[in-house]
């Protein structure tokens, strides 16, 4: 199933967006609001410390890596999807 930034929004979810680049999986930090967020994850818009528990996947090699990596134990608090088209 997959998810638009809409729903996340909705849901003031706060996410990453993951993209494959070949073998690496590249995940740029974003608030519920779609602003791009520095390394102390505070947006400047929303006023808030946003908590990036979900990896929003633009990709299907996306996916499949950040799949892999929720199975790790250091990521298994991470939900994923697919970006909904």
């Amino acid at each position: 199933m997959a998810i638009t930034l809409s729903q996340l929004r909705d849901r003031k979810r706060d996410y990453f967006l993951a993209r494959s680049e070949g073998e690496e999986l590249q995940m740029e930090p974003r608030c519920y609001c779609g602003k791009t967020l520095e390394q102390d994850y505070f947006c400047t818009d929303c006023n808030h410390k946003c908590q990036v528990t979900f990896i929003l996947c633009a990709d299907p090699g996306a996916l499949a890596l950040a799949k892999k990596l929720a199975g790790s134990p250091d990521f298994h608090k991470f939900e994923v999807d697919a970006l909904a088209t």
